[in-house]
């Protein structure tokens, strides 16, 4: 038995621990080994699978049999899914010589390696998901590369246009199980699993454990939280490790001399550290991998421990690595929420426009699309949305697949930090020379203007210059990547020799050949994988441009609980003209309901504190009955164990009850009597009674008094927005900052959006309401400190306000204040922050204001008048200036009279704005 025995780090009751019970294990006969022992919890399961020493070979592996329909051989039956393959891919004549020999010759080692039942495997279970409607991705990793991956309906993109090479996927001289990795519908990826697992066997299937590890930050703030140092101490350690992928506590001691020189002079943090370095790189615990399924001939406790999680599913006790080594066969069942919104889109369109739409035969050269990516703007863009991509969009312009192709290669930390993105951009603009290393290199680098992009790139230039097969080339590739001096040397050597008797290149200008494939090597990118993502890519991009209304409610509907997501797809639709309608309950369904060209309609599951079953009453009950009419027919219709007080009140919050034309403090004031005689009209119809009351008077009643509504006012606008967010996560009809938006422009330099792009410990200054107070102490001094949640128009972010500063700001920090808050950005887990060094009223920044620019050049007589009369109402000392044009000049800058000079405040600055409009005003500081 494969025995865990658990431990205590630093003795944290807190701590994940195993159970030993959790893992089970069956050895087969032909694996028995001495029982192994694991001295520390969930130690790394690939030792584990070494000890098995099994020396594996071709068609060792233990893959279930595909067993083909009509009694065939599984080599008769894939040959015969790849003709049919052609057929639907090429067409009838579609055959050619060429394609031909590529076909056998991937045939060929797919057999050679023990594959066919793998591809058959693969092909059935996405055959199942296409039938059922269950959309799946076009193919990702280098799996795109295949032929036969493509005639299968495996991928999607074809390999032989788009220079997509085999043995970058397989090569028969290299010891490794293929790997094909496939997106499914994120709402029913699992269905396919289930099926998968009803074929081949419950006992056959299972998902892969995946072990979380202690890094270098979380290491320190474990320790520091065990021992009881203070946070402030601890978070000081752990922001001095620079937040860099792979970054260990001892790289962090040689690269940053703050923490070193922290480390010598401060005994606790000396503790902390080392201690941590112990702990650092050990299995934190355990949780299920969030794609990886094992499928198994024969059941799984015969090959593999299986651990069983806390809520009782089954996966194994190998980690991925684990599983590859002693031959089991992996797949990836991955869901992409992407593949969801595109699928949710096109049902969209059928919908609203009566278009079929076929996302696998759009148009690659659609101009709409290509000028939208243009511009940048790439919100709701698949691997398009961050700020980088955004800015590199504008750079290159991308006006062919293949632009986008090697947007999606070139955005990495090695190219970034070369200049590749630069040159690429010049050259792609004609502002820069294009330049081949060599005269027989144009053909395999003109679609990247002379730049090495690819990995597929190095293996073609090694068989164009020296003659290299494409199997030789691979190995070539790979020995650059893993930089072993013995197999560098090798390599160089053949290469030189090839280049000499291939292309008569001399052994000098080979070898300044072979180094420069080597650098670039180190940038190079799977062109398989990009070129498979370009293509959902160029989906969302396609919907965006030409269906846009559609494609923003899949995607409100898909991120309906990821309230920053929605708050940045409503800003786009509002950029290009898009209405968003709140919900409202004789409209809304429960998902985001697109109304027409130019208006979405908010989804009722968007509405918190309202469950799926009370909507879909409310939605039946309409459909059925017509629409509702008043907050008391509402409650006497719908059923109310669903649909109870809490779900009532926030519906009135959010505004989905205002299609009755009633304030929304008006409705609140008569819920109770409103559920009460709902209660009671549902009661006496189930009993078979009714009274004048439960009839509607256009049925031979007549209106009781108790319907009758309190005349009272609306709540406040900022009471109306508050009760908005409390809903529905963000401010839908308004928000509180919308009346400083020049402020914002004018005094701040960051929003919230921004500061994940700043530099650690750069200062920031940001304007905001408070959301949220959490007042605390701190564990040595017992003193007072404060961390505050502030938003602006962009989103939240955490202000942390230590004891230093916290006396001083303590009587600003009340819920809906209007701040300035400056500090110092910091990253937690990769999450910015503020540490605070100052928050200011926002009344307070109207001081720093030096003067006023106002442009009347549009501005009337009338206006004129109006606009002194403002300015003499707040008298002071910052000047105004009025810009215009005239028929001489292009600009008058004009100085206002001293008993025309202001003091700045909101009120003065919302007096002028409605005169002058917001673009018209601007602020000197």
């Amino acid at each position: 038995l494969l025995c865990i025995q658990t431990q205590t780090f630093l003795n944290d009751p807190n701590r994940m621990r195993l159970k030993t019970d959790q893992f089970f294990f069956k050895p087969p006969e032909q694996m028995k080994r001495e029982f192994l022992w694991v001295p520390e919890a969930l130690k790394n399961t690939v030792e584990i699978a070494e000890k098995c020493n099994l020396d594996l070979k071709f068609g060792q592996y233990h893959l279930p049999n595909y067993e083909p329909p009509n009694g065939m051989t599984r080599e008769g039956y894939l040959e015969e899914l790849c003709a049919k393959g052609i057929r639907e891919r090429y067409g009838p004549q579609g055959m050619t010589p060429a394609l031909q020999e590529r076909l056998t010759h991937e045939l060929n080692t797919i057999k050679k390696m023990g594959f066919v039942s793998y591809f058959l495997i693969v092909w059935d279970f996405i055959n199942y998901a296409k039938q059922k409607g269950i959309p799946v991705g076009p193919g990702r990793g280098s799996a795109a590369g295949s032929l036969v991956s493509y005639l299968l309906g495996i991928t999607d993109l074809d390999p032989i246009r788009y220079g997509l090479l085999f043995e970058r996927f397989l090569n028969p001289e290299r010891m490794s199980m293929p790997d094909i990795d496939i997106d499914f519908c994120f709402e029913r990826r699992q269905e396919v699993i289930d099926y998968v697992t009803n074929k081949y066997g419950k006992d056959n299937v299972a998902q892969i454990i995946t072990f979380g590890t202690m890094q270098a930050r979380a290491a320190v703030r474990d320790v520091g939280r065990v021992m009881s140092a203070p946070y402030a101490d601890v978070d000081k350690i752990a922001k001095l490790i620079p937040a860099e992928v792979g970054m260990t506590l001892k790289d962090a001691l040689k690269v940053e001399p703050q923490l070193a020189k922290l480390c010598e002079e401060n005994e606790v943090a000396n503790d902390i550290v080392e201690t941590a370095q112990v702990l650092e790189g050990l299995n934190r615990h355990a949780s299920i991998h969030a794609a990886g399924v094992v499928i198994s001939d024969k059941p799984l406790n015969e090959y593999v421990p299986l651990f069983r999680s806390t809520d009782g599913q089954t996966t194994t006790g190998y980690s991925m690595d684990g599983i590859a080594k002693i031959g089991l066969l992996k797949m990836d069942f991955l869901g992409l929420r992407n593949l969801t919104v595109l699928d949710k889109a096109v049902k969209w369109i059928k919908k609203t426009r009566g278009i079929d739409l076929d996302l696998s035969k759009l148009p690659f050269d659609d101009k709409k699309t290509y000028d939208l990516l243009a511009t940048g703007n790439a919100s709701g863009i698949f691997q398009l949305e961050s700020a980088g991509m955004r800015d590199l969009l504008r750079k290159i312009k991308p006006s062919q697949f293949e632009d986008i192709i090697s947007i999606l290669a070139l955005y990495r930390p090695g190219p970034m930090g070369s200049g590749m993105l630069e040159d690429f951009s010049k050259r792609k603009r004609g502002e820069a020379p294009i330049k081949y290393p060599h005269p027989k290199l144009e053909a395999t680098l003109k679609s990247t203007f002379g730049i090495i992009v690819y990995q597929e790139q190095v293996m073609q230039m090694a068989s164009v210059l020296a003659g290299f097969s494409m199997t030789q080339a691979d190995h070539l590739r790979r020995a650059m990547s893993k930089k072993i001096p013995e197999d560098m040397a090798k390599m160089r050597a053949q290469f030189i020799t090839g280049c000499l008797s291939a292309s008569n290149i001399k052994e000098d200008e080979a070898n300044k050949l072979f180094d420069l494939i080597d650098y670039f090597s180190g940038y190079g990118f799977n062109r398989s994988h990009s070129a498979a993502y370009a293509v959902i890519t160029y989906q969302t991009a396609y919907l965006k441009a030409n269906y846009a209304v559609e494609y923003i409610c899949a995607l409100l509907t898909c991120e309906k609980d990821n309230t920053d997501k929605v708050v940045e797809y409503v800003d786009a639709a509002e950029e290009i003209g898009i209405a968003m309608l709140p919900p409202d309950i004789n409209e809304s369904i429960l998902e985001f309901n697109v109304i027409d060209e130019k208006t979405i309609r908010f989804g009722l599951l968007a509405v918190k504190n309202v469950g799926q079953g009370a909507i879909e009453s409310i939605v039946a009950n309409r459909l059925q009955e017509g629409p509702y009419k008043s907050i008391f027919e509402f409650c006497k219709r719908v059923d109310l164990r669903l649909a109870n007080r809490r779900v009532l009140e926030s519906l009135i919050k959010c505004g989905a009850l205002d299609s009755f034309k009633i304030f929304r403090s008006q409705l609140m004031a008569v819920v109770e009597r409103a559920l009460e005689m709902g209660t009671k009209s549902q009661k006496e119809i189930a009993a078979g009674q009714f009274s004048f009351f439960t009839m509607g008077e256009g049925q031979g009643g007549f209106k009781h008094d108790a319907e009758t509504l309190p005349q009272i006012k609306e709540w406040p606008k900022n009471e109306i927005l508050a009760y908005e967010k409390e809903i529905l996560g963000f401010y839908l009809s308004g928000h509180p900052l919308s009346h400083y938006k020049t402020e914002i422009k004018e005094f701040v330099k960051h929003t919230t959006k921004d500061l994940k792009n700043v530099v650690d410990g750069q200062e920031a200054k940001i304007i905001g309401i408070i959301s949220g107070i959490k007042l605390t102490t701190t564990r040595k001094g017992n003193e007072r400190m404060a961390i505050v949640k502030v938003q602006d128009l962009d989103g939240e972010v955490e202000v942390v306000i230590f004891p230093s500063t916290y006396p001083n700001v303590a009587e600003i920090l009340k819920e809906g204040a209007v701040v300035v808050a400056i500090g110092r950005v910091g990253f937690r887990e990769d999450s910015p922050n503020i540490v605070a060094t100052d928050i200011k009223r926002i009344e307070e920044i109207y001081k720093a204001i030096k003067a006023i620019n106002l442009n009347v050049s549009t501005v009337n007589q009338p206006a004129l008048s109006s606009l002194r009369e403002k300015l003499s109402l707040f008298p002071g000392k910052t000047p105004v200036y009025l810009h215009l044009n005239t028929q001489e000049f292009k600009s008058v800058q004009i100085l206002v009279g001293e008993d025309l000079f202001v003091t700045p405040s909101e009120a003065l600055i919302n007096e002028i704005k409605e005169l002058v409009g917001d673009e018209s005003f601007s602020v000197t500081m």
